[in-house]
């Protein structure tokens, strides 16, 4: 049996570790003078190997907490790899570009129907004028009547993206960017 001053003295440690390792209850607490130094040495050495092995310690329990969010996140990583994979997402990028071309594409429409219906109007009655310019707006407009074709282009765009990012990835080439309008 021993004292604390000579239990830390028999595992190399100041008496400030050897407290400390009493705090956190890696050396069971015994009443002074009677520490067995074999115990002393099999405790202190269980906690090292487990420090060593990053199960113990501060730093094992923030190692242990960096494996669980890395496995978490790569668990979220493969299931929206697999929902992509099966048309279930798309991403957002492509579809942003291919709506931006959609309505730059209508804006730009509209803005020349003035130049386009000025010639057909000169020196016109008011009803044909009408007729001609009314016809000429709903024609600019029937491309966005139906939504839902649209918004199929859309989607479509950003699944036809990543399929083709996926085949140049397989095929170790570069995806080059093209206008789908």
């Amino acid at each position: 049996m021993a004292t604390i001053a000579q239990a830390a003295a028999h595992i190399c440690c100041s008496r400030s570790q050897f407290d400390q390792y009493l705090a956190e209850s890696v050396i069971t607490r015994q009443s002074s003078g009677k520490y067995d130094l074999d115990e002393v040495r099999r405790e202190v050495l269980a906690h090292l190997r487990s420090v060593a092995a990053g199960r113990g310690g501060a730093a094992g329990n923030k190692l242990t907490e960096e494996r669980t969010r890395l496995v978490a996140a790569k668990r979220r990583r493969e299931e929206r790899q697999d929902a992509i994979e099966a048309g279930e997402v798309a991403e957002l990028e492509p579809v942003r570009r291919y709506l931006e071309q959609i309505l730059l594409g209508m804006r730009n429409r509209l803005l020349n129907l003035p130049g386009q219906t000025a010639c057909m109007l000169a020196m016109r009655p008011q009803e044909e004028c009408f007729e001609l310019v009314d016809d000429a707006v709903r024609a600019a407009l029937e491309e966005i009547a139906d939504p839902a074709w649209t918004a199929a282009r859309v989607a479509a765009a950003g699944v036809e993206s990543k399929e083709r990012q996926t085949q140049a990835n397989e095929c170790g080439c570069e995806v080059e960017e093209t206008d789908s309008n």
